[in-house]
């Protein structure tokens, strides 16, 4: 007997569950419980803070661990800019200016000429400006080796936002003596400026950062009197502003692509533009904390949000959700049945017929 085996295989679907839409920003340890102020993020990696009691950290691996610096002051500090992974500047309360060249193993203190906090500083190339209370004006023309004073002195005011667009153009936003928005630029690399105030639609308050994307569209981060924040954006070289208003303060900024852009606040609020600051929408931070300034690498991925309580918030998507995978089949065979072969049954032998008898002859002589 043979047998012949017949596969019979059936399939079922089993679903992979989808992944919630969480906001992929998500905290690393700075090991400080400073607040911190402000942040730089370099294509390369390496990323710069800073923050109170003198607190710089440095990562070189784009955010995702920290090492603190010997910063060898004890001065809040407000804002950082590196031009390179060596080469970079912090500022601070008292007109402290800290520089490093050697990547931020050593700092040098430079010679301000003022005793306001430096609340700002910004380069492009080797000229860079910084902004300050009283509405001080500084700026370097030697990667900030040395400074020069624009102005200082005022009553009031200060400006804790500031940009070099280009090696001659640069802005400047804060508050002016009588508590309202100021913003100025400069074409000549920050010997001059021309000063502007303006309102948040007819509102009080003060600009917290500014960026602009050419030297007509930008925007301004700002504080509402009313506890409210606003960011206004102009198309004409800050002429005239229309303002969009949020319910909590609107602090740093970052500008990686023209079409791409972020800004956080006050209680973790995060912000992402796609149409150059016209409209704005919400991230998920996944922290309460206030947060005080925002830094991304050119790819608009990859960037750093830090704020208060040493808060240090890390994404490579570009703050957005990662895409949900598709469900996937499993082909699950059955058990094989087999078929038991039919015997085929043995033919019958026929029959053999009986001899007949055959007739005896006769023998002679009878």
């Amino acid at each position: 007997m043979s047998g012949i085996r017949v596969i019979h295989v059936a399939f079922f679907l089993f679903f992979v569950s989808s992944l919630s839409a969480f906001g992929q920003w998500s905290p690393v340890s700075s090991e400080t419980t400073s607040n911190l102020n402000g942040a730089i993020l370099l294509d390369s990696g390496t990323a710069f803070v800073v923050g109170d009691i003198g607190t710089i950290l440095k990562s070189t691996d784009a955010g995702t661990t920290w090492a603190p610096l010997v910063s060898g002051t004890s001065m809040t500090l407000h804002g950082v800019y590196f031009l390179d992974p060596n080469e970079g500047v912090a500022v601070g309360d008292g007109g402290t200016i800290l520089r490093t060249t050697d990547g931020g193993a050593g700092w040098q203190s430079i010679t301000s000429g003022v005793k306001d906090s430096l609340r700002s500083v910004s380069f492009n190339g080797t000229n860079g400006i910084s902004g300050g209370d009283s509405q001080d004006l500084l700026y370097s023309t030697d990667s900030g080796a040395s400074w020069q004073i624009s102005q200082s002195g005022f009553l009031g005011g200060g400006f804790p936002g500031a940009q070099m667009l280009s090696a001659t153009t640069g802005f400047v936003a804060g508050q002016n003596s009588i508590l309202e928005p100021l913003f100025a630029n400069t074409t000549d690399g920050g010997v001059t400026w021309a000063f502007q105030n303006f309102l948040f639609e007819n509102i009080e308050g003060g600009c917290n950062d500014v960026s602009f994307l050419d030297q007509n569209t930008g925007v301004v981060s700002g504080s509402v009197f009313d506890g409210t924040g606003a960011i206004a954006r102009t198309t004409d070289g800050g002429m005239n502003w229309s303002t969009l208003f949020f319910d909590q303060p609107i602090e740093g900024f970052a500008f990686p692509r023209a079409a791409s852009g972020f800004a956080v606040g006050a209680v973790g609020r995060i912000l992402h533009t796609t149409d150059t600051g016209i409209t704005w929408t919400d991230q998920a931070s996944g922290s309460s904390a206030n947060l005080h300034d925002v830094s991304f690498a050119s790819d608009a991925l990859t960037g750093i949000a830090v704020g208060d309580g040493g808060v240090i918030l890390r994404t490579t998507t570009g703050g957005e959700p990662s895409p949900t995978p598709s469900p996937t089949p499993i082909v699950t065979p059955t058990p094989t049945p087999s078929i038991t072969a039919t015997p085929r049954p043995s033919p019958t032998p026929r029959s053999r017929p009986t001899p007949r008898p055959r007739p005896t002859p006769p023998q002679p002589g009878r």
